[in-house]
């Protein structure tokens, strides 16, 4: 089986997008949480709009113009 983590992430600083390719599950959670966290680190939760499954996690800052994405799929 095939893991793919997908990442965005856009502020007024500027803009970001990577895919990363994973044959091993764990390998494929641990960047997941890796980028989430430094999602999280980057904009914080003060009025943001937040989703957070187990394979999606993204969150939205429309006041200041910042959002940022990661999903996990397997393929």
């Amino acid at each position: 089986m095939q893991y793919r983590v997908v990442f965005e992430f856009q502020s007024e600083d500027g803009a970001m997008s990577d895919v990363y390719n994973y044959r091993d599950e764990q390998q494929a959670q641990d960047k997941f949480a890796e980028l989430r966290d430094e999602i999280v680190g980057a904009v914080g939760h003060t009025q943001c709009e937040v989703i957070d499954e187990p394979t999606h996690y993204s969150l939205i800052n429309r006041n200041r113009g910042i959002y940022g994405y990661v999903r996990l799929l397997t393929e």
